[in-house]
């Protein structure tokens, strides 16, 4: 006679099935963690610091959550929120890797930080962000309702001078420099100089002030003759200044030919090479210089061949109310 093999009640099979269903998820669930997360399509800036960057990356790029990669951390001060702040940002479309509009290439903008001058998307970015740093942000944007990203590199400029510190000759105005960099000019007793006096006080490493260039400064200026200041940056409410080197006094523009990014200069300018009536004393930190023979490249990624793009997009300039230097 055969053996009836015994079969689980209803209740034992509901409960068995119950138990494979939670073990599969289970192993679902293990399987899932272990998949490596979705990475952003890759994008390569090559080039130091100060310079025209270039960036490689394939076009398209899709749609992603916004970031913030620090390429470069700089050794500066941090950067504070209703201060100056100098930098360098260009502004490339993932839609095509073309710069997102045609301006200056290597166009260094001196503002405010706050969130009307950098906008509100960089505002918290730049916030913290420590001078001689170099960022690259992924921003999604929707403009005339089509949504594409924005890929930005962001050098944050140095706002006082950083060089070697350079000797003065005997006899010249002397000079102090507070710990948030603002300098202070004593005029030595006796008539002005007849020529123009160019004394480096701190000797720069960067590139090098060319004709035809941009260079942006921080400066002091007095009149020897009455010993006030007739202007200044560093006062409050105001920013470093980009100078069109042509255009300004020519003093000034042949004080700073040759010099470097990161120099800080003493000149004496007598009055036929400045406004005509003072001879004016100046220190002048030199921070950045744009224009000249730069190029701003953006390639695509190998086996897309590669494009040169024609320019920069920044930020607007804050009002700097203008001075008698030019």
């Amino acid at each position: 006679m055969a053996q009836r093999i015994p079969t689980p009640s209803r209740r034992a099979s509901r409960v068995l099935a119950a138990w494979l269903v939670a073990v599969l998820l289970v192993l679902l669930s293990a399987c899932t963690d272990k998949q490596p997360p979705a990475q952003a399509p890759e994008v390569g800036v090559t080039g130091a610091f100060g310079s025209v960057p270039v960036v490689t990356f394939t076009p398209p790029l899709p749609l992603a959550e916004s970031s913030v990669e620090t390429l470069i951390e700089g050794d500066g001060r941090e950067l504070v929120a209703d201060e100056p702040v100098v930098l360098t940002l260009t502004a490339y479309d993932g839609e095509d890797g073309g710069l997102v509009e045609n301006r200056q290439v290597g166009e260094v903008r001196t503002l405010m930080l706050t969130q009307e001058d950098v906008g509100a998307d960089l505002y918290p970015v730049l916030v913290g962000a420590r001078e001689g740093s170099r960022l690259v942000v992924r921003q999604p944007v929707n403009e005339q309702g089509k949504d594409r990203m924005l890929v930005l590199v962001i050098d944050v400029r140095y706002t006082t001078a950083r060089g070697e510190p350079e000797t003065p000759a005997e006899g010249l105005p002397t000079v102090a420099v507070a710990e948030d960099g603002t300098p202070t000019i004593t005029l030595p007793e006796g008539d002005p100089p007849d020529k123009l006096i160019v004394q480096p006080l701190l000797r720069g490493d960067g590139a090098q002030v060319r004709p035809g260039q941009d260079v942006t400064v921080q400066y002091t200026g007095v009149a020897w003759e009455s010993g006030e200041m007739y202007d200044s940056t560093w006062a409050d409410g105001k920013v470093p200044r980009t100078l069109i080197l042509e255009d300004t006094i020519p003093g000034l523009r042949d004080g700073l030919l040759d010099q470097t990014v990161g120099s800080q200069v003493l000149l004496v300018i007598p009055p036929a090479q400045a406004r005509g009536t003072d001879t004016l004393v100046l220190v002048v930190d030199v921070l950045a210089v744009s224009g000249g023979d730069q190029d701003s490249v953006v390639e695509n990624s190998p086996g897309t061949g590669a494009k040169e793009a024609p320019a920069e997009t920044t930020p607007a300039p804050a009002d700097t109310d203008g001075t008698p230097l030019d």
